[in-house]
């Protein structure tokens, strides 16, 4: 009779075994190691290596081909998304945007130009994000200078009584415009 051969140990174990250890292969953990797991977890032993190339090649590679193919088209529908809307990235969708382009830059056999496109999005997130910050920044400093130069001008008589005139409004806004920045203040 003819001995099952030493691969079939890890194909024959049940399912929540085959996905712990599939788990802990996509993981990053070496296969001498794996062997330490199975034993010390399972109680199985395994003498050769060559097992785990194999559960690898039946087990392991399809998950991650399914899990790289959910990342691609996880990408595909933010970019999609992020075309039709450009600059309305809200915080959470930048976040998972960042969460998929780090797992497609540590993916083998990613698509050099699907990490690309999802970094480049990333990049842009972060550009508008940068931007925001300084308008609020400028937006600031404006006013405040403002407020500085309107405290400066209150004392000036002449801007005293431009701002408790009977003008309209836009009119005082105009004269004190001109009083504040010069003729060509617009």
């Amino acid at each position: 009779m003819k001995k099952p051969r030493s691969d079939s140990k890890l194909l024959r174990l049940p399912d929540d075994q085959q996905a712990q250890l599939a788990e802990w292969l996509l993981s990053g953990v070496p296969y001498h190691q794996a062997r330490e797991m199975v034993a010390k977890e399972f109680g199985v032993q395994v003498r050769s290596l060559n097992t785990f190339s194999r559960f690898w090649e039946q087990v392991c590679a399809p998950l991650l081909l399914l899990k790289r193919q959910r990342a691609v088209q996880t990408a595909d529908a933010v970019a999609e998304e992020a075309s039709k809307n450009p600059g309305r990235f809200d915080q959470a969708t930048i976040d998972a945007l960042k969460q998929r382009a780090f797992e497609q830059a540590i993916s083998p056999g990613a698509n050099p130009r699907d990490v690309k496109a999802i970094f480049s999005l990333v990049l842009k997130a972060r550009d508008q994000e940068q931007a925001q910050q300084q308008l609020d920044l400028d937006r600031h400093k404006f006013a405040r200078e403002t407020c500085e130069l309107f405290l400066r001008w209150y004392a000036d008589r002449r801007a005293r009584e431009i701002a408790t005139g009977p003008e309209t409004n836009a009119a005082k806004i105009e004269r004190l415009g001109q009083l504040m920045f010069g003729e060509d203040w617009q």
